[in-house]
């Protein structure tokens, strides 16, 4: 009993000491990971911006004249053409001048008609005949007054987009005519849709300088191409261009507007909506560039893991540029096209790590 107990314990603490060593051989191992080398191509920098869309078209709807609301004749937040009636006032009152004002048009046309009968015997005075003619010209100008304010009873919609919801029901007395015009709802268009953003005084500078170096077309000159993406997206994936930039410089804040138009044919791009718009900053040059998610930071500096001779890690601080539009990060300094950048496992490496490389390729960014 006594012997099969000592070779029991004897076999446990050989198994202990051979698993003890097999992990010290696994940790000692070199750690895989992948390396690319850096690649130098002509490339152009681009500036980002965060805006808000707004439509090119936005409009208060308000009556012309006063009355009761008659008919409400869309539904809220229905999409209108131009020329919908959207509201109606009662028009029986206005039905009622304008029929006053037929009958006086008529009989002082009538009147007109004989004082040129008599004018012509002599028959009628000079002022008599001068009077007739105004009593006829006023007696118009109302009754074209009267058919006008009939017409202004069908509120109208002044071009084609969405309405919000209606602001008044049926039977609401509203005021028309005048600065305090009873708000009834409002109409933005959708397509095209405008962007909105500011640029600094210093990206401002930055432009004008491009622009007397040649190396951008004026800002007026012709439209630049932009691109935005939405909160929820990945990818600057909506084209528009700048068709509009400020005069001067806003004195509070120290930025200049700056307008995009995007053609929005799906509708996707509604006004209120927040995005992040990306415009090309210079001419195409040739530089070196690396994918943004192996860049670390240390404090304020920037830094990849690159590739000694003997096959261990080490950190190269880098000076970095802008972003390209594939989204790649231009590197000013720090790297050789020779130098070997480890892209893989890196939530596992440490500076002195050694490294096995694994399929090592140039890098098809």
């Amino acid at each position: 009993m006594r012997l099969t107990v000592i070779i029991c314990f004897s076999m446990l603490l050989a198994a202990c000491i051979g698993k003890e060593q097999e992990a010290e051989q696994g940790w000692g191992r070199p750690l895989q990971a992948t390396v690319i080398s850096p690649e130098k191509r002509m490339v152009s920098e681009w500036d980002e911006y965060t805006g808000r869309f707004r439509a090119a078209q936005r409009v208060e709807i308000r009556a012309r004249v006063s009355g009761y609301v008659d008919v409400v004749k869309f539904n809220d937040g229905q999409i209108v053409e131009e020329g919908d009636v959207l509201f109606v006032i009662d028009q029986q009152p206005f039905q009622i001048l304008v029929d006053r004002a037929t009958a006086v048009y008529e009989q002082t046309k009538r009147e007109f008609e004989r004082a040129e009968g008599l004018r012509k015997t002599r028959a009628i005075s000079e002022d008599d005949y001068g009077q007739r003619l105004q009593d006829k010209q006023v007696a118009k100008a109302g009754y074209e007054e009267a058919l006008l304010n009939l017409e202004w009873t069908e509120v109208k919609a002044p071009f084609t987009g969405r309405a919000s919801r209606n602001y008044v029901d049926v039977g609401n007395l509203v005021s028309g005519g005048n600065a305090s015009a009873t708000l009834l709802t409002t109409i933005v268009s959708m397509a095209p849709v405008e962007f909105y953003f500011q640029g600094s005084e210093s990206d401002v500078l930055k432009y004008i300088r491009l622009t007397a170096s040649q190396q951008r077309p004026g800002e007026r000159d012709q439209p630049w191409p932009v691109y935005v993406k939405l909160k929820d997206e990945d990818t600057f994936k909506h084209e528009g261009t700048v068709n509009f930039v400020d005069n001067e410089i806003d004195l509070n804040t120290g930025t200049k507007d700056v307008r995009a138009t995007f053609a929005n044919t799906d509708g996707l791009l509604e006004p209120g909506l927040f995005g992040r718009l990306r415009i090309n900053a210079t001419a195409p040059f040739e530089a070196m560039i690396i994918p943004e998610h192996i860049i670390s930071t240390e404090q304020t500096r920037k830094y990849v893991y690159t590739l000694t001779p003997e096959n261990t890690a080490q950190r190269s601080y880098i000076t970095l540029g802008k972003l390209t539009g594939d989204g790649m990060r231009i590197v000013k300094s720090g790297l050789d096209p020779q130098d070997k950048v480890i892209t893989g496992n890196l939530q596992m490496i440490q500076p002195g790590a050694q490294i096995e490389p694994v399929a090592e390729t140039t890098s098809k960014l």
